[in-house]
Formats: C-alpha cells, structure tokens, sequence
C-alpha cells in the first residue's frame, strides 16, 4: 500500500500534470470485494486519467514527455510538488527519474542545435 503517490507528467516546456492517486487506491481494494461477491466493479478515474496522459504524450512525442509515478513521504504534498517544480524544474526531475517508476518516456537525450 502506498503513502503518498503521485503520477508526474512534464514535457520539454515544463510540468504539465501533477496527479495525486493515492486517494483512488481504496477503489481497487473495494472491487476485488465486489468480484469476490459477485457484484458489479465500480469505475476507477485512474485508470482514465492515465490512459488519457499517456494518450497525449504518444500524440505529442516531438514534446519529448515524461511520466513517472512516485510514492514518497506524507509530508510530500501537491503544494510541496507544484512549489519543487516552479523553483528547480531540472533537479524535480532528476530526483523523480531517480526514485520514481517510469511509466512512459519521450525523453530526448540528445541535445538540439539549429542551424
């Protein structure tokens, strides 16, 4: 069971989602009940949100996203995240592609140059 989890989704032009799913947890936890006793599952909005972040990324993959998913200490909220990624987009970044799980990634390695 997780603490405190967020999904991280950011492209080439910064963060675009911070998504705090611990709060959906308890809904697969109550489905696998209702399987166990025969009744109809409820909708998880997770599973929309996820499919619908990993949708845009696949249609905008010249943006380079990323998405991560991370669990971290409860102290760690939404404003702590948003405050993190205003202030030191880059070191958010790292520190999340460190410690967190990757769930899809564009990420351009190669460094760009016009000419």
């Amino acid at each position: 069971m997780t603490t405190n989890a967020f999904i991280f989704a950011w492209d080439c032009y910064g963060i675009e989602s911070i998504v705090p799913i611990s709060q959906y947890e308890h809904i697969d936890r109550d489905n696998t009940m209702r399987i166990l006793a025969e009744q109809p599952k409820i909708h998880n909005p997770m599973n929309g949100i996820l499919r619908n972040l990993m949708l845009r990324a696949r249609v905008n993959s010249q943006r380079n996203y990323e998405i991560y998913a991370i669990d971290c200490d409860a102290s760690l909220d939404e404003e702590f995240w948003q405050k993190q990624w205003e202030e030191y987009p880059q070191e958010t970044a790292e520190v999340i592609r460190e410690r967190g799980h990757q769930l899809y990634s564009d990420r351009s390695t190669v460094e760009r140059t016009i000419k």
